[in-house]
């Protein structure tokens, strides 16, 4: 290609030469003016163009001669990657963020579906609203042929479970059920067919039944998906959209244009959710495809599945075709958006206090009433314990874990997660020798591993901060300590072994994660103050650096200290956003990243952010607001459950400790004549059950109160320990067991 090129313009300057000789031909002369003239030109041109191939030439070399070298000091400097490190890095990377299907279907089969689309689309206008509705990059007919061909796939599994469970069934009914039944002594026709072959035959019959059964069953799970999701994202984004209509009044006000607003909503999609994919396919149409905003707007509006962020986006169209004042548009938005959140927030407080109210009459009581009957009916001779421990390990815990998902998808709040950087010291050390003496020697092997051991434990004690910022790494203390703790208590009692399992293993997670919540309520108290003082300074003519390292030395509780290190990161010469980022990771809070989000943006776009930084404070102080009444208003139904657990416990200990223990003892004759006989409990038997019962019950509760008392799992954990604590006490120093 090179060599090519060299030669094209070779010629190009011999035909110029050429031309020129011609020229001197004819008029006899040396050159006449024109002549000169565009041969001269002619001539510049093509050293011009030799000039920047060869520079294009050299830079190109230069370039492959970096990656080259690069790639050497990468194969002999970089570590090997580790497995672990490898998945991170896939789970952090943008391919994992961007919604994706890689589906393998038959094109045979696309075909035919496409075929069949294309003949009549209304017919399948309702699944492709639900598709676009969940942004699947899939089409109708691919989805369609995926419906019918994963479970085509799955039909010799299903053939062999019905198989299966034909003959079990017929096995059952033959060997139980039919000695009992008279009905067949009357029928005038039997079957006089070997035994293998009526097995064969009832296999057969269930194994078709059972495929054709499953087949539709999956096809219609398949079809159901993105109504189903679509219907979820509905939800998750009428929670989160109040909050991203106030980032962008913020950032209006900070003069950032409407298409770099989309483009922020939609890159800090940790923060967005889903309104944040929403806003991403606006940003894909315009800048991908290069369609206007408008037309971009209205596709997302009748495609979205949430009515209230189309109504929203179909009002914004107007404002921008009109040419209004966007900010006076979005605080009327804020504005209606929060009091109808208000209002949300109330319904939701009543569905709460019903949902706290049925779990305590169907999993608290209802098993109590249960067990004093099933103790009742044990007397009596011939009954069994069969039902009382389907209560127990079934009920209850399918129960409670059906209860906390049902709360958990109506708490379905954003959280932002911690990122997973680690904030590591870094140590310099060096040490001046001015010889070494005689009696020099090398440490020996095990010397140098006990330095180097004394050495990382030092500095994970000087680092034990991580755990705060990242709890669940103290999981890899806390399961080996309790597999140290196994070979001296395997010989309890699996209950004291379970309890012994969530002190060691879940109580330093629990304190670790409530010092860190604490943390994170105690800064986001001050947010809002500390955003007004900032927007007061602005206004007075400081930039943000300078108000920053006033406000360091303000009194703002635990805030204080955050400020503290933003202003050191700034002082060691680091960038303002990313001192804010860092901060943003540090906490980890739903507050802090969407105020960083807001104050990173109006910074970039104008110097003077005062309204922007007013309108954070205002949305976080709203936030705050309403998450502190939901706590104080369900704090009511935690001390609910802990006094309905305490009743609970009593109980089952007067239940156990008088009734059971004084009908033991007591000599119950045999009466002849009388169709109930009576039999003596069996205590050890039935305070086990009522322990199992107890410790079920108050780990559930537990959770429960968490996800009532402050709207996560996790939360639960400090409480499931206090019921576990309060059952391990009662069954071991006051019933003895």
């Amino acid at each position: 290609m090179n060599t090519q090129k060299l030669e094209e313009l070779r010629i190009k300057i011999n035909s110029i030469i050429e031309e020129g000789e011609k020229l001197k031909i004819e008029t006899q002369d040396y050159f006449s003016r024109k002549g000169i003239k565009d041969a001269v030109k002619e001539y510049i041109d093509a050293v011009r163009d030799v000039k920047i191939y060869f520079g294009e030439l050299k830079e190109e070399r230069k370039r492959k001669r970096a990656e080259k070298g690069l790639k050497e000091i990468k194969k002999k400097k970089e570590k090997p990657v580790s497995l672990l490190e490898r998945i991170q890095l896939l789970f952090k990377s943008e391919d994992y963020n961007r919604e994706s299907v890689r589906i393998f279907v038959p094109s045979s089969l696309v075909m035919y579906y496409r075929k069949k689309y294309r003949k009549n689309p209304e017919k399948y206008a309702e699944l492709e609203k639900s598709i676009r509705g969940c942004r699947m990059p899939v089409t109708v007919p691919k989805y369609l042929a995926a419906s019918l061909f994963y479970p085509l796939l799955l039909t010799p599994i299903f053939f062999v479970f019905g198989y299966l469970i034909g003959d079990l069934a017929y096995t059952f009914f033959m060997q139980k059920i039919k000695p009992h039944m008279t009905v067949y002594a009357n029928l005038p026709f039997s079957f006089n067919l070997p035994h293998s072959s009526l097995v064969f035959l009832a296999s057969f019959i269930s194994a078709l039944i059972t495929t054709v059964v499953l087949f539709l069953f999956f096809r219609y799970l398949i079809l159901a998906y993105p109504r189903m999701y679509a219907s979820h994202r509905r939800g998750q984004i009428e929670v989160i959209f109040p909050h991203v209509v106030n980032m962008m009044l913020g950032m209006s006000k900070g003069g950032i244009p409407v298409t770099e607003m989309f483009q922020i909503i939609a890159d800090e999609i940790s923060v967005t959710g889903e309104v944040g994919k929403e806003f991403r396919v606006i940003v894909n149409k315009v800048k991908v495809f290069h369609e206007n905003l408008i037309s971009a707007m209205r596709y997302v509006a009748n495609t979205t599945p949430s009515q209230k962020f189309a109504d929203f986006l179909d009002d914004m169209i107007s404002v921008v075709e009109g040419s209004g004042r966007l900010s006076e548009f979005l605080e009327f938005k804020s504005q209606h958006l929060m009091d109808e959140r208000e209002k949300y927030q109330e319904l939701f407080l009543n569905s709460l206090g019903i949902l706290a109210e049925v779990y305590v009459s169907a999993l608290v009581v209802a098993p109590l009433f249960l067990l004093i009957i099933f103790v009742v009916m044990g007397m009596m001779q011939g009954y069994s314990t069969d039902l009382m421990k389907l209560i127990i390990y079934i009920y209850m815990p399918v129960g409670g874990g059906m209860f906390i998902w049902l709360l958990m998808s109506m708490m379905s709040e954003y959280e932002v997660k911690w990122t997973g950087e680690k904030f590591r010291k870094s140590r310099l050390s060096a040490r001046v020798c001015s010889g070494r003496p005689p009696d020099f020697s090398y440490p020996g092997k095990f010397t140098r591993m006990y330095r180097e051991l004394v050495r990382r434990v030092k500095l994970v004690l000087s680092d034990l901060r991580i755990f705060i910022y990242k709890p669940e790494y103290v999981f890899y203390i806390s399961f080996p300590a309790f597999l140290l703790t196994l070979p001296f208590i395997y010989k309890m009692k699996p209950e004291t072994i379970f309890v012994v399992f969530l002190f060691v293993t879940i109580t330093p997670y629990a304190i670790l994660a409530e010092i860190r919540n604490r943390r994170i309520r105690k800064i986001e108290e001050h947010i809002p103050d500390f955003l007004k003082q900032l927007a007061s300074l602005n206004e007075s003519g400081l930039n943000i650096v300078m108000a920053i390292r006033i406000l360091s030395s303000s009194n703002l509780g635990a805030l204080s200290s955050e400020i503290v290190l933003i202003k050191r990161d700034l002082e060691w010469g680091m960038l303002l956003s990313d001192a804010l980022k860092r901060f943003e990771r540090r906490v980890s809070s739903m507050t802090v990243t969407k105020v960083t989000s807001i104050l990173l943006k109006s910074m970039e776009a104008a110097g003077t952010i005062k309204d922007a930084l007013f309108t954070a404070a205002n949305d976080a102080q709203l936030y705050l607001e309403l998450k502190n009444r939901v706590k104080s208003e369900m704090f009511v139904y935690v001390v609910v459950i802990y006094m309905t657990f305490s009743v609970f416990l009593f109980t089952i200990y007067i239940l156990t400790s008088n009734f059971i223990h004084v009908f033991s003892k007591m000599h119950i004759p045999q009466v002849s004549y009388s169709y109930i006989q009576f039999r003596v409990p069996n205590v050890k038997e039935m305070t086990q059950l009522f322990y199992h019962t107890s410790l079920i019950n108050g780990t559930i509760s537990g959770l429960i109160a968490g996800l009532m008392g402050e709207g996560e799992l996790k939360a639960g954990l400090k409480h499931a320990l206090v019921l576990v604590a309060m059952t391990y006490m009662v069954f071991t120093f006051l019933l003895g067991y």
